[in-house]
């Protein structure tokens, strides 16, 4: 079945598609996949095995490039892959990934001495998958600090207030929780801060309170 679904491939004589699967531009780096490394991938003269060996290429051979030409076994391949301009969805890139797994795609290929014919898409990854991969873009850099303070609680333990540079944001550690809240008011290291939950933090140095939403409060001192 396999070899008569070969022998009804489609050459392609269409510009480039937006499918680079379906339709690698011509250039497009290749490489060989799935074959045992004392093994090498067939070209031939012809989209199929049953056409002549013209050269093989070993695996991890670099040069191997991709002239542009292609071809798709008749059916659902050639259907989904003569409309992949302009992009596939995801269930018509689903279905040319099949193609390519079942041996529906060949690709003309180039190898860095000037050979050409014709390989299985099926042992052939595109660089890239034909996409730009771009790198992950770096973390943000941690806020620095502008100041640490430390305050007793009484029976409420202890709170801890990091105050970050910019004066925008601090977090507030009490009770074995930490808050993230946003200064409201700021002068020197006088606190009006309010936390997302609706408590807020008011005070000084010397003297803080952190008031709960539903208005209880705890008074602490600077240690």
């Amino acid at each position: 079945m396999l070899f008569r679904a070969l022998a009804l491939l489609c050459l392609s004589a269409l510009p480039a598609l937006a499918e680079p699967i379906c339709d690698p531009d011509r250039g497009t780096a290749l490489s060989v996949t799935g074959v045992a490394a004392n093994d090498t991938l067939n070209m031939r003269s012809g989209p199929a095995a049953s056409h002549a060996l013209v050269a093989r290429i070993r695996p991890g051979e670099t040069g191997v490039t991709a002239t542009g030409r292609v071809a798709w076994s008749k059916g659902q391949c050639y259907t989904t892959c003569s409309g992949a301009e302009g992009g596939l969805s995801d269930t018509g890139r689903s279905i040319a990934y099949a193609c390519k797994a079942r041996g529906g795609i060949w690709y003309e290929v180039r190898r860095k001495n000037g050979d050409t014919g014709w390989a299985s898409a099926k042992y052939l990854d595109l660089a890239d998958d034909g996409m730009v991969i771009k790198p992950p873009p770096p973390p943000p850099p941690k806020p620095e600090v502008e100041a640490r303070l430390s305050y007793s609680c009484g029976s409420a333990g202890k709170m801890t207030v990091v105050i970050y540079k910019g004066g925008a944001t601090a977090n507030v550690m009490i009770g074995g929780k930490t808050y993230f809240v946003l200064r409201k008011e700021h002068l020197l290291l006088r606190f009006s801060y309010a936390a997302g939950d609706g408590a807020r933090l008011r005070g000084g140095t010397e003297l803080i309170e952190w008031r709960w939403p539903g208005g209880n409060k705890v008074t602490c001192t600077g240690a």
